[in-house]
């Protein structure tokens, strides 16, 4: 297939470098600097370079139509990245963001192509502008937001050693991920620590908890099968620091509103935890910036 990737970070890099080893696939990046390091010394992944051609971002169209794109850029980003694809691209287009506000200006319109969501698993940490590490190895998870071809997509990519799997309801899916991602992120933001601490210390787990609880239920998912995901997830990632946690250490601007700012937006009765984390790393962000200044 001919794939575009849209987004050079650590899970456009990781994505570029995997599927390009069997399909032809152009990556699109943000700034034209890492896109012409890129196609000047190719993709590094695990010490072996890899070919591929970029393209800057003020010409993502020059990158043709193709098969499928997919985009992998912070979830803050998505809406005007959507705003120029819906215009000139007629092909299945898979998001791969954190948290779940995509999902409420994706179904607004109707389209005659497949818009697909998906679920990222893999551990990936991008070293720099060309080199991409691949810290743990899972699946990416793909299921229709508004059609019915995910699962013929999922087939096109999937790859022994680089899965693709199929879900049939996009709201479960989606819902697991931001879960986790509304306890582990802001957390360990706030209290600076790796994932795993959230559960060596009682304190700790009983905020991560009352978090967990409050997810499930704006979500109308089961509470205590999503804390024994999140407990999962904090177990395998426990010497992880969290992508929020970096982002406050490094002053750039954090998923928040797509994750607990969703979670705040869509819940039905009072959320005192969530508002509590959300208002904490929007002030823990502005302070940073101040001292980064």
């Amino acid at each position: 297939m001919r794939i575009n990737v849209i987004g050079g970070g650590a899970i456009g890099l990781l994505i570029t470098a995997k599927l390009g080893r069997f399909h032809d696939v152009r990556l699109l990046t943000r700034t034209r600097e890492q896109s012409e390091l890129i196609a000047a010394e190719g993709l590094l992944l695990k010490g072996e370079v890899n070919a591929l051609e970029t393209l800057a971002s003020t010409d993502w169209q020059a990158l043709g139509q193709a098969d499928v794109w997919i985009v992998c850029v912070k979830q803050y980003d998505v809406q005007p990245i959507w705003e120029k694809l819906k215009l000139h691209v007629k092909a299945a287009i898979v998001f791969l963001q954190n948290g779940m506000a995509h999902t409420d200006f994706l179904q607004e319109d109707e389209f005659d192509y497949p818009i697909i969501v998906g679920s990222v698993e893999h551990g990936a940490l991008r070293v720099d502008s060309r080199t991409v590490e691949h810290t743990g190895k899972a699946a990416i998870r793909l299921a229709d937001l508004t059609g019915n071809h995910a699962e013929k997509i999922v087939n096109q990519l999937h790859e022994s050693d680089f899965p693709f799997l199929f879900e049939q309801d996009w709201h479960v899916m989606l819902g697991k991920k931001l879960i986790a991602n509304a306890v582990i992120n802001p957390l360990t933001a706030i209290y600076r620590v790796e994932n795993g601490a959230l559960l060596e210390h009682p304190a700790f787990q009983k905020i991560a908890w009352v978090l967990c609880k409050e997810a499930a239920d704006t979500l109308e998912l089961e509470e205590k099968q999503q804390w024994a995901n999140v407990c999962r997830i904090i177990q395998a990632t426990k010497a992880n620091l969290s992508s929020m946690h970096r982002d406050i250490q490094s002053g750039r601007q954090t998923e928040i509103e797509s994750i607990s700012g969703y979670i705040r937006k869509h819940a039905k009765k009072a959320v005192p935890y969530t508002d509590f984390v959300y208002y904490s790393i929007l002030g823990l962000t502005k302070q940073q910036e101040r001292t980064n200044l």
